[in-house]
């Protein structure tokens, strides 16, 4: 491997913004709003956001909707100075790489991805091993991995799945960390990852065992 790995120095709170539909037949995505929004958020001490996640409903919405609505943010976040994050898992593999190269191709900051949700992985090495061929499509823009067992169903150990990630996928730098379970999570802690928390029954004790950063949907109702 290169002695050079990829980093991500985002720390704080992060919005995982919903996406604005059109009351239309289709209901089309309205990118219109986008603007607005993102120019609110960082009025409200907002510095990033997540798109496509599950609070986005990405999972829902078609390779070119996720595409364009990716790209409405990234020229969002640019015009406001804010980090931008696209979730880009939950779909079949060729179109998790192609939105993968798309990210890279647009230039966000970040990518986030869920595991493979049909033919789940069943151990550590198997999660290492899907991300990294996601990975291979985005090699020069931080990768994090989405934990998130209560949907995804897939509930490996986190500390031991970093630890070999960080060994086997070269711009890997953290997680989306989407459980109840405060020892495993603080468990990940190390000053060099970036470990997002995503649920907010444990914020108070995240808090106190060193957690510095969080991706929470209340972010967008009250930012303060």
């Amino acid at each position: 491997m290169s002695a050079v790995r990829a980093t991500f120095k985002f720390r704080g709170l992060m919005a995982p913004v919903f996406t604005a539909f059109k009351n239309d037949l289709s209901q089309s995505i309205n990118y219109n709003v986008i603007d607005p929004y993102a120019k609110w958020l960082k009025e409200k001490g907002i510095r990033g956001v997540l798109v496509n996640g599950t609070t986005g409903e990405g999972m829902s919405l078609s390779v070119p909707e996720r595409m364009g609505n990716a790209e409405n943010w990234h020229k969002a976040c640019k015009k406001y100075g804010m980090t931008l994050m696209v979730q880009i898992g939950g779909a079949a593999f060729v179109n998790v790489a192609e939105l993968a190269k798309h990210a890279e191709d647009l230039g966000v900051d970040a990518v986030l991805c869920l595991p493979e949700l049909y033919f789940k992985p069943k151990n550590e090495q198997e999660l290492v091993r899907y991300l990294a061929n996601v990975a291979k499509n985005c090699p020069r823009t931080p990768v994090l991995y989405y934990h998130f067992p209560l949907m995804s169903k897939v509930d490996v150990s986190m500390p031991k799945f970093i630890n070999l990630a960080e060994k086997e996928i070269e711009n890997f730098v953290g997680i989306k960390y989407t459980s109840g379970d405060l020892s495993e999570g603080s468990a990940c802690l190390r000053p060099h990852r970036c470990i997002f928390l995503g649920t907010n029954t444990i914020l108070c004790g995240a808090l106190a065992q060193g957690f510095d950063s969080s991706i929470m949907t209340t972010l967008n109702i009250y930012p303060e």
